[in-house]
């Protein structure tokens, strides 16, 4: 965690702006002791002492905490942003950054690994009910680079929630944008005799597959100035569910077939 309450004043203070002579620094969900860390190779950040109990204490890694870093100062720079604040904590869930962008309330999320779907839509609906739009970030991978991509369960999500589109950190506010079109997937032909003589064949046709998507990115897109809120109804198709939510979406237009 890249914040925590300096105890003397219960100041929110950021881990890069602090002294180990501060201490002793608590954690703002469960009020047990944090300790500060400053090394030349990490971000500065704070950890709970063992054992860990808080969800805010299960750590995060170095990309995690370099991209809520990345689009906090980003987005410090802007001056249509307001209230921005690192690791809002809004009881249900702690947004990563929280801002009023062009006036609209955004809590931003960066995917963890072991977030479940449930996970997210649990504070996806929580922020509904708060009147705060949610952006889920995921960290980018070098397979979204290839033809041939599976799609784990919370970007299967993200696509049916954001009308066919996932958002991936890149750098500061900068974030790509991309579409999972279908996958063809060629079937061979085949020849082969069944034990009476007769010849048989199969296959020598396309077939779309189940798990793998195409992916098609769109232009980078800004954070202060590439988005809108748009509200979606609930909404359910296959294995996927999306409660009533406001999400933050980007504004180009549509770049797939």
């Amino acid at each position: 965690m890249l914040t925590a309450l300096r105890h003397f004043n219960q100041v929110k203070v950021l881990a890069r702006q602090s002294e180990k002579a501060d201490a002793p620094f608590t954690c703002p969900t469960c009020t047990r002791e944090v300790v500060l860390h400053k090394g030349n190779i990490r971000a500065h950040h704070f950890k709970h002492k063992p054992p860990v109990t808080c969800a805010r204490g299960k750590g995060e890694t170095e990309q995690h905490l370099r991209a809520k870093l990345g689009i906090y100062d980003a987005l410090a720079l802007e001056p249509n942003v307001m209230d921005l604040e690192l690791e809002k904590d809004f009881g249900i869930s702690v947004a990563d950054v929280y801002a009023r962008i062009s006036g609209t309330p955004v809590a931003i999320e960066i995917q963890r690994s072991k977030l479940s779907v449930a996970d997210i839509c649990a504070r996806t609906a929580n922020y509904y009910k708060l009147g705060i739009a949610v952006l889920w970030v995921g960290l980018p991978d070098g397979e979204l680079s290839r033809e041939k991509y599976s799609p784990s369960a919370w970007e299967r999500w993200c696509h049916a929630a954001y009308f066919g589109r996932v958002y991936y950190w890149d750098s500061g506010q900068v974030l790509r944008a991309v579409h999972f079109g279908a996958h063809r997937i060629y079937v061979e032909s085949t020849t082969w005799y069944e034990s009476g003589g007769n010849e048989r064949s199969a296959g020598g046709y396309e077939r779309i597959s189940k798990r793998y998507k195409t992916p098609y990115a769109g232009v980078p897109v800004l954070l202060s100035r590439s988005f809108r809120l748009a509200r979606k109804t609930a909404w359910i198709g296959g294995t996927v569910a999306v409660p009533q939510c406001l999400l933050y979406v980007d504004i180009q237009p549509k770049w797939w077939k």
